[in-house]
C-alpha cells in the first residue's frame, strides 16, 4: 500500500524520545522499546518535520542542502515518510488537532 505524502502535513509521533546524537537522530519507541536511528538525510528530513512543512518544501530544502535533483529528493523525502508512518513514528499533523476551523 503506497501512502501519498507529497501534500500531507506530517508531525513527529508526540509519544516518542528522540534526541540528535554526532547529527543523526535516535528515536526510541516507547510502547515497544524499538531504537531507531536515521542517517544524515533522513535526519534531516526529521528535524523539519512540524506540522506546518509539506513533504515537497522538505525535499527543496533537502536537494538544495546536499545537492541532489529535486525529483530525486522528492522520492526520498516521500519514501522515508512513508517508512516513518509506517512504523508511526511520524503521523499526520491534522490527526493531532482538536476540533480546527474550516
Amino acid at each position: 500500500m503506497s501512502t501519498t505524502t507529497n501534500g500531507a502535513l506530517w508531525q513527529k509521533n508526540p509519544i516518542l524520545a528522540w534526541r540528535e546524537i554526532d547529527g543523526e537522530i535516535v528515536i526510541v519507541s516507547p510502547n515497544d522499546s524499538v531504537l531507531h536511528e536515521l542517517n544524515e538525510t533522513g535526519s534531516f528530513v526529521w528535524k523539519r518535520l512540524d506540522g506546518h512543512r509539506p513533504a515537497a518544501e522538505i525535499a527543496s530544502s533537502l536537494a538544495a542542502e546536499y545537492d541532489v535533483r529535486a525529483q530525486d529528493a522528492l522520492r526520498d523525502t516521500e519514501m522515508l515518510l512513508s517508512e516513518l508512518a509506517s512504523r508511526q513514528l511520524v503521523v499526520p499533523a491534522n490527526s493531532l488537532t482538536t476540533g480546527g476551523t474550516e
